[in-house]
Parts: structure tokens; C-alpha cells; sequence
């Protein structure tokens, strides 16, 4: 009886492996790219929202939900700019996805392709249709044909920027909020602690809303070839009818999307010709990244809230990780490296923990003491943690529409006695220790508990301008002027000494070469770093149960719910296997349940 158990049990284990098998060969056969055509229109759906870095996605990209990444767009293009086989490309845009400093990232590449001579058309059915059109039509104007589907509108109306303020709110249901800042212009909890904005928060939002203003009626204006005052003209008439945005030069073509991709291939040399489309981020697998052999680069991306702690990103979590340990582990490791010439850090972050921060800044130091030059490259946002981590660096290279500095702190609590009142619930606190119910919402701070507040406030506060003082090599006095909490665009901080160059990829890799001592001409070798799971890699977690824990956390995380609709597709799909190789780990343990009489 033993005799047949085990061998339905070798058979067993056997179907398993078999089934295993066949899922990573089917994973590995999913990254077999099919060759080119040998003339290229390449495609792409700018709607769709991008991550900062390649292999961020982590199991949707086996189930066909894959974001992409702005890294991997802009590398595309770059390589699709020195293909013979590409001739041009059609993209999709119309609704925002995309941060200003993206936009003007993925702008700037899509020049750089029409500069080689390749053209370039977009197609929107309508841009913004019932919110604003301003940012995806500041990204159309990069293209050098704007088609528009009959019956959109073009709702380039400006730039809104609406503050909600809740203290009414909290001191109607008896909450009073305790918060304290460094300095006037750190205004991110005036939602809560004030009833309107400040003077000072007034102040800075009319001039980052003026200067990002500016920036998208000069882009605007220089893509379609107008005037300023007319593209000004056009967003006080707006949202534009279809027959007044062409009436007005802002769109070339009134179309569909079937009818842009017709007029892309015949440009392309017809079908005849063997012209075909292919999709952006397919292309880049295929043809390779555009940089190769040559001087190795380590690519590490911050992406989101700075949070203490952290080692590994979850597969099954698709939202931005910036996990302190991850990134200073990221740093060790590419240091590490004997062939790492220079380290480009890619920041999009609004900031968060001080703590967190200063153990990246660090990470950055032991880098440059190594003899790693490190050169920051600014997404949409670096502010407050996120211009800490950067403050050391080499060199610092910001969009011109990234909010940048905040060079600031706050902190404080929210006490919920009079709310607790009102509703009629007792609370009761036994201490010890003159501070220990600093951070209890059930009391408002005592005069000591205030004072160590204010005295942690004041030594971060002190400790990030001298930082930046020192790193940005300014006199302390007017980092002091200048930071204050205060917001400023990429073009500002610029002028301010913040930021060394305006740009995105291409000019920080310029800076890389620059700081590294690499000739401009010479091609670079960039690797990621952590580097990004594969398919295969994955499947691998999932058989020997990492998978299930990632789950786990990401469900406490993001909720259940959430999780299970992202990737209920690839649980029905592994499930089988899943639960096969759970008999196959209870027949193999049939043996010592036969001493206990089971089984005989």
C-alpha cells in the first residue's frame, strides 16, 4: 500500500514540476519579442499614467496591465531616433495623466525624434473634454500634426489651483488641530489649520501657478508657431469648438484615430511598402535600450512618500516605492560595483519622513566618499525630504515645471478632547513622565511637551538649511531667506542656485558625463539598480511561497478587495498549480501519518 502511495506520489510531484515547467516557459516565451518590419510607425497612448522607473509593475506585467515607465518612453524614442527602420510616430493624448514635469520630459523627447527628421502625430478625441485640457494639449503641441476627433473641444482654460481648508469643519465636531511649522511658507497643513490661506501661502501659489502659466503658453506658443498673447487669447475663449481650435491654428486636422494611424502609414511609405505599426514600449524591447556598451551608469529611482525602513517592493503592489533602506541598499550595492563610474538618482517625491530622508542623504555621502559621483534628476515633484536626499549630491538637475524645496518642517497632532465630549465618551490617563502624552490626541500639549515640540522642529529645521547651505555651496544666510518652506518651480530654484541645469534624462546624463569624466561622445551603460524582478523570477517567489506573503501585505496596505481585482486573473491562472503542489506536500508526509494508523 506504502509502495503504491509513493509512486502516485513521485507521480504527483512529477505533474507538478511538469506544470510548473510549462507556467515559466510560457512566462519566458511571453518576453520573446517578434522581429521589426523594415518600416516602423511606432504608437502610444499617452493617457496612460507612467511610472518613474522600468519594472515597477510588479505582477501586472504578466497579466497585460503593464504601466510602462517615463524612463523606458524616453529611452524608446531616443533608440527609435537612430533606426532606419522608424519613420515616425502616432501617439494618443486628451485627458491628463501626467504631472508638468513629465510633460515637459516626454515633450523634450518627442524634439529630439522630430529633430532626426521623423515626424511625429497626435490625436486627441477631445482634450479634457469635462476638466482641464491645458497639460495633455501642452504635450500635443510638441507633435508636429494635432489632430482632433469632430465634436471634441480643446480646454486649454488655464491653470486653477483650489485649496480646501477643513478647520471650521474640525472645530464644529470639536478637534483642534496642534501644528507647528518652519517656516511661514510650509503651508501643507493649512488644510487643517486654517479656515483660508495665509498670506504667505497666497503668495507662493500665485507665483508657482504665474511661472508653470508661463511656461505652458511659451511651449505652447513655440510648438504651433504662434505669438504668446494669441495662445493667451485662445485659453481666455476657452474650451475651444473643434472648428475654432483649427480656426485658431491650435489643431492641424479635424479626424479619427483610424484616419491619423491611414495618413501616419502612407507618410511612412504606404503598406505596400511593408510600413506597419508597432507599440512604443514593445519597439524598445525589441530593438534594445539606446544605451549599450560603454561606461557603466546605476540608475535608482525614488518614487512617492519617503517612509522609513523597507527592504523589498512588493510584487503585488503597483503604487511607487520610496522605502528608505531600499534605497540606501540600492546605493551600497551599486557602490559596490568596481565598474559603476557615477550614480544618476531619479527623485519624484513630495517628501516624508525626516528620518527616512537622512538615511538616503547618507547613503548619497558614503556614495561620493567611495569616489560614485551622484547626479539628481527631478520628476514632477522634489519637496521637503525629497530636496534632502538630493541636497549632497554632485550635481542637481530639475524640469522646469518641478516643485521644487520646500526646504521646511512641520509637525503636530490633532487632539480630539471635544469631540470625545461630545459625544459623551470619558477618557481617563495615568502617567509618568513630564512628556507622556506628547503625542495622545486625548490632551493638547503642556508647556513642556510644546517646547520639546518646538525644539525638535527647530533642529531638523537648522539642520536641513545648514545641509543645504553646505551641499549647495550658498551662504547660509540666504538659504535661509530663500527656504522658509517655500515651493518653487525647477526655472526658480535655478535661478535660486538650488538646482544646477534644467532638464530631464538627457541633460542629467550630461551632468553624469560631466562629473564622471566621460567624453561627451561616448555611449553610456545604464543598469538599474535594485534591479527589476522578472517574469520568471516571480513565478519562482510564487513556488516557494513569497508570493503569498507579498499578498498578504499588499492587501493590509491597499485592501483586500483592490488586490484581488488586480490580480485575480493571474490567481486563477496559477491556482491549479498552487494547489496541486499542496496535495503533493500532504501525500509526501503520508508515511508518518501511517504510524498513526491513517493511511494503512
Amino acid at each position: 500500500m506504502r509502495f503504491i502511495v509513493r509512486l502516485f506520489a513521485l507521480i504527483g510531484l512529477f505533474g507538478v514540476l511538469l506544470t510548473a515547467g510549462l507556467v515559466l516557459l510560457a512566462i519566458k516565451a511571453k518576453d520573446k519579442q517578434p522581429t521589426l518590419p523594415q518600416a516602423v510607425v511606432l504608437e502610444f497612448n499617452f493617457e496612460r499614467p507612467l511610472a518613474e522607473a522600468p519594472g515597477e509593475d510588479g505582477w501586472t506585467s504578466l497579466i497585460g496591465n503593464r504601466r510602462g515607465s517615463v524612463r523606458e518612453v524616453v529611452d524608446a524614442l531616443e533608440q527609435a531616433s537612430r533606426d532606419p527602420r522608424v519613420k515616425g510616430l502616432v501617439a494618443k493624448v486628451g485627458n491628463a495623466s501626467q504631472g508638468i514635469g513629465t510633460t515637459q520630459e516626454l515633450r523634450d523627447a518627442i524634439t529630439r525624434f522630430r529633430a532626426t527628421g521623423r515626424f511625429a502625430y497626435v490625436h486627441a478625441e477631445s482634450f479634457g473634454d469635462a476638466g482641464s485640457g491645458m497639460s495633455p494639449y501642452y504635450l500635443a503641441s510638441a507633435f508636429d500634426q494635432v489632430w482632433l476627433q469632430p465634436v471634441g473641444t480643446v480646454g486649454i482654460t488655464g491653470i486653477a489651483v483650489t485649496q480646501t481648508f477643513f478647520r471650521g469643519a474640525l472645530d464644529s465636531i470639536g478637534v483642534q488641530p496642534q501644528i507647528s511649522k518652519r517656516a511661514d511658507y510650509k503651508t501643507a497643513a493649512e488644510t487643517f489649520a486654517e479656515k483660508q490661506a495665509t498670506p504667505a501661502n497666497r503668495e507662493m501659489t500665485e507665483s508657482l501657478a504665474g511661472d508653470l502659466y508661463d511656461q505652458m503658453v511659451l511651449g505652447i506658443a513655440e510648438g504651433r508657431h504662434l505669438g504668446p498673447d494669441a495662445v493667451k487669447a485662445a485659453i481666455d475663449r476657452a474650451p475651444l469648438l473643434d472648428s475654432e481650435a483649427l480656426a485658431d491654428k491650435l489643431v492641424d486636422k479635424l479626424g479619427y484615430l483610424d484616419e491619423v494611424e491611414t495618413a501616419a502609414k502612407e507618410r511612412a511609405g504606404g503598406k505596400a511598402a511593408g510600413a506597419d505599426t508597432v507599440d512604443l514600449l514593445s519597439y524598445g524591447k525589441i530593438a534594445g535600450s539606446a544605451f549599450g556598451q560603454g561606461p557603466t551608469i546605476a540608475l535608482i529611482v525614488g518614487e512617492g512618500e519617503i517612509v522609513r525602513g523597507g527592504k523589498d517592493k512588493s510584487a503585488f503592489s503597483d503604487e511607487a516605492s520610496f522605502a528608505a533602506n531600499r534605497i540606501a541598499d540600492a546605493f551600497d550595492t551599486a557602490t559596490a560595483q568596481p565598474g559603476v563610474k557615477a550614480i544618476l538618482f531619479r527623485v519624484n517625491s513630495p517628501g516624508g519622513s525626516p528620518v527616512g530622508s537622512e538615511v538616503v542623504r547618507h547613503a548619497v555621502d558614503r556614495a561620493r566618499a567611495a569616489g560614485k559621483p551622484v547626479v539628481i534628476s527631478m520628476g514632477d515633484v522634489a519637496g521637503s525630504g525629497g530636496y534632502w536626499v538630493a541636497m549632497d549630491a554632485d550635481r542637481i538637475v530639475a524640469l522646469p515645471g518641478t516643485l521644487t524645496g520646500s526646504i521646511g518642517v512641520l509637525g503636530g497632532k490633532f487632539v480630539a478632547k471635544g469631540l470625545a465630549d461630545k459625544l459623551g465618551v470619558g477618557v481617563d490617563q495615568v502617567t509618568r513622565g513630564a512628556n507622556a502624552t506628547i503625542w495622545s490626541p486625548a490632551s493638547p500639549y503642556t508647556d513642556s511637551e510644546a517646547a520639546r515640540q518646538d525644539a525638535m522642529l527647530d533642529a531638523i529645521y537648522t539642520q536641513f538649511t545648514d545641509g543645504v547651505a553646505k551641499g549647495r555651496k550658498l551662504d547660509i544666510d540666504k538659504v535661509r531667506q530663500l527656504a522658509k518652506g517655500r515651493v518653487y518651480t525647477g526655472r526658480q530654484a535655478k535661478d535660486l542656485g538650488l538646482v544646477d541645469a534644467l532638464g530631464g534624462y538627457d541633460i542629467a546624463l550630461q551632468q553624469v558625463r560631466q562629473v564622471a569624466g566621460i567624453p561627451s561622445t561616448a555611449n553610456l551603460h545604464i543598469i538599474q539598480f535594485p534591479k527589476p524582478k522578472s517574469g520568471y523570477e516571480m513565478v519562482l517567489d510564487l513556488l516557494n511561497g513569497n508570493a503569498a506573503a507579498q499578498m498578504a501585505s499588499a492587501a493590509e496596505a491597499r485592501g483586500a478587495e483592490k488586490v484581488l481585482a488586480d490580480y485575480g486573473p493571474l490567481l486563477d491562472m496559477i491556482q491549479p498549480v498552487v494547489r496541486a503542489a499542496k496535495r503533493q506536500e500532504q501525500v509526501l508526509m503520508m508515511p508518518d501519518l501511517g504510524v498513526n494508523g491513517a493511511g494503512r
